[in-house]
Formats: structure tokens, C-alpha cells, sequence
């Protein structure tokens, strides 16, 4: 939000758990990104398994303008595809597959037909081995397999059904050798460089050094844009310590996930990670059929709703629409339904005076530094002298990141000259950009009044808390905390 006349917006009318929406045909124009913004959409995520280069830019070019016209702040989330483990086409476009039959899977170039399926992932042969499974159409199709022969592996139908072009494929027994960081992915991280987003999001993340890749080779592009790594492999819930440390944030993936792991566990997975994320200071969202159902209905299930609120509950940075908005007939209905539940949600939070299970956030507590302590002081202030705001002059960002991982009660003001990074905390939880000239940044005592009055919160008595000083480096912290009465 930058720092104007016009902009006037109310403490309580600020939604502190983020929106993120996928754009694609049913939302990409002028008018319905319009809509999305005044429905509550913080982020915006590109999909790059769909749609060209072009259309992307078009859909940046059309956020930013309206988001300009808004007067707001809104990021751009570009999501790589990673490897394509899919099948292939089939002679006439799907074929049906009976319990306790026969199937080959070829990695041969070639058309699918009935009794034999083609592998878009042509080093399948060399992964998997004899009994172990292979799940088909997010996981509605299981195959086990009986034998590899060559390039050819003979499964039998544990489970059948219809299998269509292009589905997805899942191996929740095997170890793909296939690189997270593909040669499509390498000419998309060039694009987003080019349009210099503020997120992207590396698919099937399984270590550390995944992560470490992919940064090699943004730096090497000439940028630094930040990495959310999805979570929706084992192998990455048992390294997320690791992960954690080299991602800016994460995304709980729950598609996949739910596939390759019991799908009961997950909801645990969900909340573990939700609080590991917030003690390493890193956002978290949660993604994955939240609104399923709105896809073609104007209404969400119960059981829908009950999940959305759920990830606020839990205390999530953000929760994640799909399909719902990117080529559902209900995108703007869909944001509006979750910005809904996530309201009154909050405001159940905010009368218990708490957001998310404190208690059970210290078991995840990682270190103890001095910026946790300054965080939790900030925390407790807020709590106890009912502070209307805490202002947060920032550089890089990471002040107001470390004070949104603790939760205040109080709205957190990120105030920065740097637009960019204004567009980067919309991502993080509770956090209001705003964004100020050079000239306003030296006298802070001037500042606190100046933003504090284009918030509404400059009424005699009201109390503010200024906080500044972390560093990317903690050696450097230098943190610094005023109470200001106005």
C-alpha cells in the first residue's frame, strides 16, 4: 500500500492470512483481476505447466496495472512445473483399465492403446522395481509392478478405471532419479527473471541441495528472487529441516502429497509444518482443493469450508486457490467465499486474544536469539498494552518476516521505499505494506503520525510500536523497539 492521501483503509478491515489465486482462462483479463483485487487476492500465482511465455506476461502486465490503479500491492508467484511424470496420448484419447488385468508401461516414444500405456518419463524403467506401485490420475488408478524387461515394465491393475491423456503418474515406493530443476524450468526462471516476480516455486522438492540448485541458478540470471519450495514428496517432509534453512518459504502441497503419503496423515503433516515454517521465520501456505467444489458450484461443501479454516486456524500465511480460480466458472464467488471464512475465523482469534496454538509452537522452537526475544516482546506489547499498530520501517524485509512468524495481535505496518519489496511481504501473514519516499524515512517519530493517520489509528491515546533493526545476517541485528503515544 503505498503511503498516499487516498489511501485510508481501517485497522479492522485488514484480513491478516493471505489470499493467493492461480490466474488462467477464466481469470487473466483486466476486468476479473480487478475483481480478484477487490475480492481480497493478495497473490498471484502463474502455473507454468499451462499456458505460453506471452500469456504470462500479458497476466503480470494486467496485475501490476490494476494493482497500480489500486493503489495496493499484490505479488507474482510463478510456479515451475518440474518433471513431467505423466503418460502419454492414447489412440483414442483414454483407455480403460479392469482389476486384476495386465498392462505394459513403455518408455519408448510411441501412442498408448488398451493393454499398454506410454511413460512421458523415460527413465521410469530404471526407478522402479518388482512390487512396487505406481498410482495413476492422482491416485484413482493403482498399478503394481511384476517385472521390467528392457525399456518395458509389465504391471498388473490392483485398482481400474478409465485413464485419459496425460494424467499423472505417482511412485510413492520408488526413488525417481529425474532432477526437480528441468530444462523447461530453466528457460521459465529466465522469463520470471525478465519480469522480475516475486516468487517462484519449485515443484517436487525432495533435499536441500535441490533448493541450493535452483538459487545457483537464479543468481546466475542476474536476480535473487526468492524460492517457496512445495512440499509433496516424502522425501521432503523427512529432510524439511534442511529445506527450510535454504527456502524462503514453503507450500504444503497436498495433492501429491495425500497421494504418495496415507492420505490420514496429512492433516497432522499439515499442522507440523505450519508450526516448523513459523520457528524458522518462514511463511508458509497451504495449497491444494481448499474450494474444490466451486470449480462448477457457487457454493463450497462444509467440509470445504471446514479445511479453510482449519489452515487459519492452524495459523498458515496463506492458503491457495487452484482450478477454482484460474479455470472455474466461479473464480471472483471463490475469493470472496474464502477472504469470508477467513474473517470469521480471525475475528474468533482475536477475541481469544491469540492466533494459532502458542503452546504448541514452542516444541518446534529452534533456536533461541536475540531476535526471537525482540519478537516476543513485540508480541507481548501488542497483547498487553492493546497496541493499534506496529510500524515497521524495513529494508529487506526481514524485520516485518520475523515479527509476522510470531503472530501479534496488532496489524503489522511493513513500511519500505522499495516497491518490490512491499509486493513480497503481501505474501507474509498480518503484514500491511506501505510504501514511503526517501525524504519521510529520517525522522521516525514524523512517521509513525504520518502513517498512523492514513490508517485510522491517530486518535488521542491511541498507542503505537515502532520496531526495526533485523538483518538477513543476525550478527548485524540491531533492533530497536519505541512505544509512541499519539
Amino acid at each position: 500500500m503505498k503511503s498516499s492521501p487516498k489511501s485510508n483503509p481501517k485497522p479492522y478491515t485488514w484480513r491478516k492470512t493471505k489470499i493467493i489465486a492461480t490466474l488462467g482462462p477464466a481469470s487473466s483479463s483486466k476486468e476479473t483481476i480487478r475483481e480478484l483485487l477487490a475480492a481480497g487476492v493478495d497473490v498471484f500465482r502463474l502455473n507454468m505447466s499451462h499456458g505460453t511465455h506471452e500469456q504470462h506476461r500479458i497476466a503480470i502486465e494486467n496485475v501490476r496495472h490494476e494493482a497500480s490503479l489500486r493503489d495496493t500491492h499484490a505479488a507474482i508467484l510463478v510456479d515451475l512445473c518440474g518433471p513431467k511424470l505423466r503418460v502419454g496420448q492414447f489412440e483414442n484419447g483414454e483407455i480403460l483399465l479392469t482389476a486384476s488385468r495386465n498392462v505394459q508401461i513403455s518408455c519408448e516414444s510411441g501412442i498408448g492403446r488398451q493393454g499398454l500405456i506410454v511413460s512421458q518419463y523415460k527413465n521410469l524403467y530404471k526407478d522402479v522395481k518388482r512390487n512396487e506401485r505406481i498410482l495413476l490420475d492422482d491416485g484413482k488408478i493403482e498399478l503394481q509392478v511384476l517385472s521390467v524387461k528392457g525399456k518395458v515394465i509389465q504391471c498388473k491393475v490392483n485398482y481400474g478405471g478409465i485413464l485419459k491423456n496425460n494424467k499423472g503418474m505417482n511412485f510413492p515406493d520408488s526413488t525417481i532419479s529425474t532432477s526437480s530443476f528441468t530444462a523447461k524450468d530453466k528457460k521459465d526462471v529466465v522469463f520470471a527473471v525478465e519480469m522480475k516476480v516475486e516468487f517462484v516455486a519449485l515443484s517436487f522438492v525432495r533435499f536441500a541441495t535441490d533448493v541450493i540448485q535452483l538459487k545457483r541458478y537464479i543468481k546466475k540470471s542476474g536476480s535473487d528472487i526468492p524460492i517457496i519450495s512445495k512440499i509433496e514428496k516424502p522425501e521432503a517432509v523427512e529432510n524439511i529441516a534442511a529445506i527450510l534453512k535454504e527456502s524462503y518459504g514453503i507450500m504444503i502441497a497436498r495433492g501429491d502429497l495425500g497421494i504418495e503419503l496415507p492420505a490420514q496423515k496429512v492433516p497432522l503433516i499439515q499442522a507440523e509444518l505450519i508450526n516448523l515454517a513459523r520457528s524458522y521465520n518462514k511463511p508458509v501456505i497451504v495449497a491444494t482443493q481448499m474450494l474444490e467444489s466451486m470449480i462448477t458450484n457457487s457454493r463450497p461443501t462444509r467440509a470445504e469450508v471446514g479445511d479453510v479454516a482449519n489452515a487459519a486456524l492452524s495459523s498458515a500465511d496463506a492458503v491457495m486457490l487452484s482450478a477454482e480460480t484460474a479455470s472455474g466458472l466461479y473464480p471472483v464467488q471463490s475469493v470472496k467465499m474464502m477472504d469470508s471464512v477467513l474473517r470469521e475465523v480471525e475475528d474468533y482469534q482475536w477475541q481469544r486474544g491469540c492466533y494459532g496454538d502458542e503452546a504448541q509452537l514452542e516444541k518446534y522452537s529452534v533456536q533461541h536469539s536475540d531476535r526471537k526475544a525482540i519478537s516476543h516482546a513485540v508480541t507481548s506489547l501488542a497483547r498487553e498494552l492493546k497496541l493499534q499498530g506496529i510500524i515497521v520501517p524495513t529494508t529487506t524485509g526481514t524485520t516485518a518476516q520475523v515479527l509476522a512468524a510470531d503472530r501479534p495481535t496488532a496489524p503489522l505496518l511493513g513500511v519500505c521505499t522499495d516497491s518490490a519489496i512491499c509486493r513480497r511481504l503481501a505474501l507474509h501473514w498480518g503484514v500491511v505494506p506501505f510504501e514511503i519516499t526517501e525524504q519521510v524515512t529520517g525522522d521516525w517519530k514524523e512517521l509513525c503520525k504520518d502513517i498512523s493517520k492514513r490508517c485510522k489509528l491517530a486518535r488521542t491515546g491511541n498507542t503505537v510500536l515502532l520496531v526495526s533493526g533485523f538483518n538477513n545476517d543476525e550478527a548485524l541485528n540491531e533492533p530497536v523497539m519505541k512505544v509512541m503515544r499519539l
